[in-house]
């Protein structure tokens, strides 16, 4: 770049230069004949040398300037290189991401007398579709006695039918989550092997695994195991849900009972009062 200056300030002097040897003249007959006109014309062109000089001095100025600009993103740009290829060739501190990873406990029950047959596969998912039988196998039954009688009350109004109608919630909603809790253990048995293969690639420090494409990869299927393992425990926890729902029936139950157990009481003692004499008052709102 000093060249470059060096040259516009040597072509301006010899423009100049040139130019005040062409000021004087020869006369037709002898000695020297000033021209105030080629003097004139000669003194502008030098004005006009100084000028573009000035302007060449500022151009260069500029490019010195944006060639320093250009400098300076040049070397913001391989800074950036060099971190994007660092991190495309070795991400490998990853310690400090692993956890400990709770262990699968199967479900064991104790079968003395078989009645608990088949519960034990049915909670550990080795015999799928087989709760509901198994449910009906551990809990007593109706016999025909019962049937007769429940087949004659009134539906709404009977605490018989009210009760059947709790047990057989509590048939639907238990098979219902002992196919849960099966399935959940089955799959939890089931994707030990490629969740331990998951942690090993995640942890590995190997050129393979090590790349940042690699890491969202893995980040992916991650995400996509931990996807099935919520919606596994979300139906465990909607089976919690129905449970809580059953209870609630005897619950609903035994307030029912209480009001009409009361109601039937006031309306005995109204009908056939065998209070003393002047305490029937006192006899309605009492109760045992």
């Amino acid at each position: 770049m000093q060249r470059l200056l060096n040259k516009y300030r040597t072509g301006g002097l010899a423009a100049i230069f040139l130019m005040l040897t062409a000021l004087p003249g020869h006369a037709q007959f002898g000695g020297v004949v000033f021209d105030p006109t080629q003097s004139a014309h000669a003194i502008q062109q030098i004005s006009q040398n100084i000028q573009n000089s000035v302007t060449w001095q500022q151009q260069l100025a500029n490019e010195i300037q944006m060639a320093a600009t250009l400098d300076k993103d040049y070397l913001q740009a391989v800074t950036l290189y060099n971190t994007v290829y660092g991190n495309l060739k070795n991400f490998s501190s990853k310690s400090i991401w692993q956890t400990i990873q709770s262990q699968l406990t199967m479900a064991s029950f104790a079968n003395q007398y078989g009645e608990t047959t088949g519960l034990q596969a049915a909670m550990n998912g080795q015999a799928p579709g087989t709760s509901s039988m198994v449910w009906k196998l551990m809990n007593l039954g109706l016999n025909s006695t019962s049937s007769s009688f429940l087949s004659g009350q009134v539906l709404g109004s009977s605490h018989a039918l009210a009760t059947l109608t709790r047990m057989e919630a509590m048939d639907g909603v238990s098979s219902q989550c002992l196919n849960s809790v099966g399935d959940y253990n089955w799959q939890r048995n089931n994707n030990l092997l490629p969740q331990s293969s998951l942690t090993q690639s995640q942890f590995d420090t190997s050129s393979f695994t090590t790349t940042e494409l690699e890491q969202l990869n893995l980040v992916n299927v991650g995400n996509a195991h931990h996807l099935n393992e919520t919606q596994a425990q979300g139906a465990l926890h909607a089976c919690q849900a129905a449970q809580a729902a059953v209870q609630n029936m005897a619950q609903r139950t035994a307030a029912a009972d209480e009001i009409n157990n009361a109601s039937f009481v006031q309306q005995q003692r109204a009908t056939f009062s065998s209070a003393p004499a002047n305490s029937s008052q006192t006899w309605q709102t009492y109760l045992p």
